[in-house]
């Protein structure tokens, strides 16, 4: 499985480059980059998070897995809106960033059609975090407010089996998150 690159790694910070046709090789680092963020119970992964410079991108925040080739926002909503995020190469941080509310995406499917995609909610966090990512910038970049998350449960939550490491409501909730 694809180990995902952690901050701070250069490769993070790396414009990625456009791949010009998809082909069995973009097809199979698609694949299993898919597989490592549902591994590392993400909603999005780019190519630089597991150290290839490409224009490659997985989401699935719940409607089913799309694997993306040369994503592109071609048209933002100017209403923005502020929600909470982390990322899976920056393990135990989270922060309030503030994002476009819809987005309109096109990407290319592996199979080489050109999709277009609005979005809103989860999905447009999605898909602007990830493309940050194939920019080389960070969440940590954008966020207004950064803070420190427990990744193992203390004593207590732990003797009482009800250890969690998702975020509380009070933290944005599940909603707002996108990795």
């Amino acid at each position: 499985m694809l180990e995902i690159v952690k901050h701070p790694n250069d490769v993070l910070r790396r414009k990625a480059e456009p791949l010009r046709k998809p082909n069995i090789s973009a097809r199979h680092l698609l694949d299993e980059m898919a597989e490592a963020m549902y591994a590392a119970h993400g909603v999005g992964l780019a190519a630089n998070q597991v150290g290839v410079a490409r224009r490659l991108v997985v989401i699935d925040v719940g409607n089913g897995l799309l694997r993306l080739i040369n994503p592109e926002i071609v048209r933002r909503d100017e209403e923005l809106v502020e929600g909470v995020e982390g990322c899976l190469s920056i393990p135990g941080l989270q922060g309030k960033v503030m994002r476009h509310k819809t987005v309109q995406m096109k990407a290319t499917l592996p199979n080489g059609r050109t999709e277009w995609f609005d979005a809103e909610g989860l999905f447009a966090v999605a898909i602007q975090h990830e493309i940050d990512h194939l920019d080389g910038v960070l969440f940590i970049d954008r966020a207004t407010e950064v803070w420190e998350i427990e990744d193992e449960p203390d004593e207590d939550e732990a003797a009482d089996g009800a250890a969690s490491a998702e975020p509380s409501p009070d933290d944005g909730g599940e909603d707002a998150e996108a990795r």
